[in-house]
């Protein structure tokens, strides 16, 4: 399913049930209660979406097509290889940080096995491996690709920032009498350092 334009209901719509949906997961996200918070009566809600259903495939199609597009440009206009893997990376980490609704129905979907989860938000998500396949397959890289499962990387990348993210509440509770944790952006540097040192400095060790 292609993603849709929208007209304003329609999108006020689609955005307060994307916030639900990471607040209270796909059961959790009652429609009684999303025509409240939106403002919007049922009966639109259904003339826009039909269900539930529908709704929560538009939600992630949109929300995870968003991310894919803009990591993709980013890889595009980045210079080098080694520039392309870290404009992956902090493109993402900024979208995650800055559309937490992302990082959080991700990390729902991933915890319940991907019950609810759309094809068309999983094709979104496929996006973005293939992105980074893509750069993997050239060098620096590419000599070393061979024993390394372009997933594993991938994984690297989406888990770590994405659980980073979403446990901030748990480990704002810690009590400490200094900071433990890095910063975003440091945490996005770290991650990339280790990807670079796995990924380039082996294939130069080759």
């Amino acid at each position: 399913m292609a993603r849709q334009k929208h007209n304003t209901t329609a999108l006020k719509i689609r955005d307060t049930a994307t916030d639900m949906f990471a607040e209270k997961g796909y059961d959790g996200t009652i429609m009684d209660e999303l025509t409240i918070r939106s403002g919007v009566n049922k009966a639109s809600i259904y003339y826009h979406f039909q269900d539930k259903s529908n709704l929560y495939e538009q939600c992630l199609t949109h929300l995870f097509g968003n991310v894919a597009d803009a990591v993709i440009e980013a890889t595009e206009h980045a210079t080098t290889d080694t520039l392309k893997l870290e404009a992956f990376v902090k493109t993402f980490a900024k979208l995650a940080h800055d559309t937490p609704a992302m990082p959080a129905i991700l990390m729902r979907e991933i915890a319940s096995g991907g019950h609810n989860m759309p094809v068309t938000a999983r094709q979104q998500m496929q996006r973005l491996l293939s992105n980074l396949k893509a750069i993997l397959s050239t060098r620096p890289f590419c000599q070393h690709i061979e024993s390394i499962n372009p997933l594993t990387p991938h994984f690297m990348i989406i888990g770590s920032l994405c659980f980073y993210l979403t446990s901030q509440p748990m480990r704002d509770h810690i009590e400490s009498t200094e900071k433990l944790d890095p910063t975003l952006d440091d945490f996005t540097q770290q991650l990339i350092q280790i990807l670079q040192s796995g990924l380039v400095k082996k294939t130069k060790e080759s």
